[in-house]
């Protein structure tokens, strides 16, 4: 399944006064608020979700950095680096890779490995999978977990889950799994999760 495949091969602060926390914190929406004006491009043949939680700079280009931390902003960043480092091109990728995943022992080896395919194409017309959702399995400031509904070309349904943190240069990056993970990150659905937070269909 193309948004796996590639992650297959590993497995896949401000400061201020209590009173202006305090603010901070009221405004703050909860982990499971959809993101908002949601509009897609396009990276590879595959249609990827922005909104006003992000990404704020180069949101046309390969990679578009600047997300809120939020529920939404972590989950929109997941989405984005999990699909462009699974379809990015053998030009494309390690700078995909290098500015969007969280440097580890497991993005080295996950690079190790995408040097042995090649990836020249975008995905063909009609076959890129869409996603349709994503669920917020956990969350906080620092850290977040999402699951990612994915409606692949055959019309079946999967669910991706992707770990991100919040990095000390104001972004989420993707976190790949450990190199001796042997938890599935994939798995088939026979329908979207009752909690899913839906996204709007791609035009």
């Amino acid at each position: 399944m193309l948004l796996a495949a590639l992650l297959g091969m590993s497995i896949l602060s401000g400061c201020g006064d209590d009173s202006s926390s305090a603010a901070s914190s009221s405004t703050t929406p909860a982990p499971t608020a959809p993101p908002t004006n949601v509009v897609w491009t396009s990276f590879a043949g595959v249609k990827v979700p922005c909104a006003e939680e992000g990404p704020r700079n180069n949101r046309y280009q390969a990679v578009p950095t600047g997300y809120a931390r939020t529920g939404a902003g972590a989950a929109l960043a997941a989405i984005s680096a999990t699909i462009r480092m699974s379809v990015a091109d053998d030009n494309t990728w390690p700078n995909v890779v290098g500015t969007l995943v969280a440097p580890s022992a497991a993005r080295d080896q996950w690079s190790i490995n995408r040097v042995q395919l090649s990836i020249t194409q975008p995905v063909p017309k009609g076959k890129a999978p869409r996603v349709i959702g994503y669920t917020v399995e956990s969350y906080t400031p620092d850290r977040a977990t999402v699951a990612i509904v994915t409606r692949q070309s055959d019309d079946s349904l999967t669910r991706t889950t992707a770990d991100v943190k919040w990095m000390v240069s104001g972004d989420w990056l993707l976190e790949l799994p450990a190199v001796d993970s042997t938890t599935n990150r994939v798995q088939a659905l026979d329908a979207p999760p009752a909690n899913m937070i839906r996204l709007p269909e791609t035009n």
